[in-house]
């Protein structure tokens, strides 16, 4: 294992902690999403856990998304098993049976935010924290299960806006539902620690069922989006997500010509 690309599981208690270590900005690739779905599935396996928390270990940062560097470095036919691995990691973040926290402690963009976004709660450090799902900026809709995942946490009126790209700061993440609070340092893990209080009160089979029935609905569309999506997939070309990239690289605003 690469050592500037971690993983890591630790069991303490009733808690089970996912932490992930891929500094500069914990940028995603095929293998860090699979070994973030594994670690969670481990976590959510463990026959003591109540509890899941997933945390970044590179000071205020949570996740850049997709390194664009890897991407562009994939021919356009070579570039959907990217997206089939954010699938799985979507799904199965979304599938676990117990409770989960993320704490977001720095920018969550694109697949950044594609990761905190399955979680039952999400913590912001409210000077770093903020979440974005940029795929738009770089010519990609975003696909409807997670559009779907997303609407299952916002307040309706900010769908369109969230889906759009926009930026929010970890003020604006919770009101929009997106965030259930924020604070900095030793309040934040004060805040986080009350949240898994409150949860190791109450019955692990009441909350798995709970969970169960409050996302069932959602599972077949997440568990669909792991297979593909055609529509969704033409957009992973040069014309899109090439060029979008490859803007992003240079600093400079793409130029879509369709």
């Amino acid at each position: 294992m690469d050592r500037n690309r971690c993983v890591t599981v630790t069991h303490e208690g009733g808690v089970s902690t996912v932490t992930f270590d891929a500094p500069p900005q914990n940028l995603l690739d095929i293998d860090l999403m699979d070994r973030l779905v594994q670690a969670h599935l481990e976590a959510d396996a463990h026959p003591r856990t109540q509890v899941i928390v997933t945390r970044s270990a590179v000071p205020e940062v949570f996740s850049h998304g997709l390194d664009p560097l890897y991407v562009l470095t994939l021919a356009p036919a070579d570039r959907p098993p990217v997206f089939h691995a954010i699938g799985r990691m979507l799904h199965h973040l979304f599938a676990l049976a117990k409770p989960h926290i993320t704490v977001v402690s720095g920018a969550a963009l694109a697949g950044g935010a594609i990761l905190a976004i399955p979680s039952d709660f999400r913590y912001f450090d409210a000077e770093h924290g903020r979440i974005s799902f940029t795929e738009v900026k770089v010519g990609l809709p975003l696909p409807e299960p997670v559009c779907a995942v997303i609407a299952h946490f916002c307040t309706p009126p900010m769908l369109r806006d969230i889906v759009l790209g926009r930026n929010l700061d970890a003020r604006e993440a919770v009101a929009a539902g997106l965030g259930d609070g924020m604070a900095t340092g030793a309040a934040l893990e004060t805040m986080v620690a009350k949240q898994i209080e409150r949860l190791t009160r109450v019955s692990p089979a009441v909350l798995r069922t709970t969970k169960h029935y409050l996302r069932r609905q959602l599972l077949a569309q997440t568990a669909e989006f792991m297979k593909g999506d055609a529509l969704f997939e033409s957009f992973v070309g040069d014309d899109f997500l090439g060029e979008g990239l490859r803007a992003l690289v240079d600093g400079r605003r793409p130029r879509f010509t369709r």
